[in-house]
């Protein structure tokens, strides 16, 4: 949880930056677990910033889900619809967990632009990042296999979520096997199917809801590591240290 709109990494570093103002051209929106922040062709004419939970986006299509990305406290969504002469949502999104979000509108945000530019220039930053996710995804979904899909999403965790224990490098997010079999597009039984296969290579162990790596070099060697920009974080200013699903895998 991030206590202010000005701790977000648009606003951090900004010089003379008159945070009544800014935090004036916000409105807090509080979103159960689940619930639709927008859906992908809905009309997006505002910018949301997390304040506390997370948020995750997604494609579907009929009951068919793809998880192609998560937002967590201080980071932003809904920025390129906004800034885009067309402004359609490119997908959905919604509470991963019960959360609250800054809403800004598109006539705000663009006064603040005005007022302080490098803001466009933290906007464009932002959406490159979560371009790069999606690139990667792309990978996942045309050329691998769901064994192939899980050990790159692992290393993805562990970049992102990982630390080192005594047991090995363990990924401090509890999440379903079903939210994994989502972010890699693969039905469940096929992300159970991938998990056990790793175990059973000894490259993973999963305990107690906890997913241990326990040999880190054959698991990117079975990724094949690709990654040309050689770092697998969804956002270079967070490293994560969050549960946020205690369900059992």
């Amino acid at each position: 949880m991030i206590n202010s709109v000005l701790e977000s990494v648009f606003f951090k570093n900004v010089s003379n930056l008159d945070e009544q103002f800014v935090a004036s051209k916000f409105t807090e929106r509080f979103f159960v677990k689940n619930q639709v922040v927008f859906n992908q062709g809905d009309l997006g004419l505002e910018m949301y910033i997390v304040k506390s939970g997370s948020l995750q986006i997604f494609l579907q299509e009929n009951d068919k889900i793809i998880v192609v990305g998560h937002q967590f406290p201080g980071e932003s969504i809904g920025e390129l619809e906004v800034m885009h002469y067309n402004h359609h949502r490119l997908a959905s999104v919604s509470a991963y967990e019960d959360s609250i979000l800054w809403m800004i509108k598109k006539n705000d945000l663009e006064d603040l632009i005005q007022q302080y530019p490098i803001v466009m220039q933290k906007i464009f930053f932002n959406v490159s990042e979560r371009l790069a996710q999606a690139d990667r995804k792309i990978a996942y979904l045309a050329f691998m296999d769901s064994r192939l899909r899980m050990a790159n999403l692992l290393l993805e965790l562990y970049d992102n979520f990982g630390f080192k224990s005594e047991n090995g490098l363990q990924i401090n997010w509890k999440v379903t096997q079903q939210h994994l079999a989502n972010m890699i597009g693969v039905n469940r039984e096929s992300a159970a199917r991938a998990l056990q296969g790793l175990q059973d290579e000894g490259l993973i162990q999963i305990h107690n809801k906890t997913i241990t790596l326990l040999d880190l070099l054959r698991l990117r060697q079975l990724a094949n590591d690709a990654n040309p920009l050689g770092t697998r974080e969804w956002h270079s200013t967070y490293k994560y240290q969050i549960n946020i699903d205690k369900s059992p895998l």
